[in-house]
């Protein structure tokens, strides 16, 4: 990653911790505690960013979030900034629950 990039990042993970009274997760690519980037009461971020058009999102990379997720009680939240936005990629399920709340 470049530092442009690292710097994009480490500042999307930040902006996640303050809007959802959160905590980023230091060396959650390397560590073996907490894995996703950033961890509230309720979810746990996985967090991307790109400055191109697209970004690939893979089975894998979602699966991998939700058990790192699930290990830690929280429900998973892929975030992708992309276009200057945060998407957020939840499951169906997640979702549904959100709904009955």
């Amino acid at each position: 990653m470049t530092r442009g990039g690292l710097k994009k990042s480490q500042a999307q993970e930040k902006a996640l911790a303050a809007k959802y009274q959160g905590v980023v997760n230091p060396g959650s690519g390397n560590g073996w505690l907490h894995k996703n980037d950033v961890r509230s009461a309720r979810f746990s971020f996985e967090a991307k960013t790109t400055e191109k058009k697209s970004y690939s999102l893979r089975l894998d990379d979602l699966l991998k979030a939700e058990r790192n997720a699930l290990i830690s009680g929280r429900e998973m939240v892929f975030a992708v900034e992309l276009g200057g936005r945060n998407w957020m990629v939840i499951s169906q399920e997640t979702f549904d629950t959100l709904l009955d709340a």
